[in-house]
């Protein structure tokens, strides 16, 4: 078949995803008057990936936004462009946006304004997503089961969650996450770490 030199839907989403997703991150630092090494040093990423990331030439993981996300001082919401205004109660619906992340589909599951304490994460695992490396971030991760069958390694040991079960466990620590011939929808929540925004200008 001849090839008709058009650009797939989903290729030109994901470009303009990880474009807009650069641009929000640059706009964040630069608000907060960090520099490219501050903000890398604070998050625990490189500065070549945090700059791959804000020119939107590279997809952050699920771990690594949340890692900005805390040491900016905002939301993995945010950060996908879900600003969330009015009262401090939030409610999400199980048709909420999702965003794709390192071969993962995610929706945001909470925030109210100046919500800072925990990310909560509807995340979908794929059955034929390949696992990525192990990562670690700062803080703690719950993890309930939805649907499906995770497979979760952690500390270099797999466990196979089922539906309806949970795993609660110390983030710093490797772990990475597939999924069972089904494929998985889960409930992630990240949180514990507050990192002190007043010492990274310093």
């Amino acid at each position: 078949m001849q090839s008709t030199g058009r650009v797939p839907y989903d290729a030109m989403e994901d470009a303009l995803n990880l474009s807009t997703l650069g641009d929000r991150l640059h706009s964040a630092r630069e608000a907060l008057g960090l520099t490219m090494d501050q903000l890398s040093a604070s998050a625990g990423i490189s500065k070549a990936h945090l700059s791959r990331l804000e020119s939107g030439e590279r997809q952050p993981s699920v771990a690594i936004l949340v890692e900005l996300a805390a040491a900016l001082g905002t939301r993995v919401s945010t950060l996908l462009g879900e600003d969330a205004r009015g009262a401090p109660l939030a409610t999400f619906t199980p048709d909420a946006p999702r965003h794709s992340a390192a071969g993962l589909s995610i929706a945001s599951s909470s925030g109210f304004p100046d919500a800072r304490a925990l990310e909560a994460l509807r995340v979908h695992v794929p059955a034929d997503r390949q696992p990525s490396a192990p990562v670690r971030h700062r803080g703690e991760e719950w993890i309930y089961v939805l649907c499906g069958t995770l497979r979760l390694e952690f500390d270099s040991m797999l466990h196979e969650l089922p539906e309806n079960m949970a795993a609660h466990f110390d983030a710093s620590r490797p772990h990475r996450l597939s999924a069972g011939r089904t494929g998985a929808e889960l409930l992630l929540v990240s949180a514990g770490y507050q990192p002190g925004l007043a010492a990274i200008h310093h």
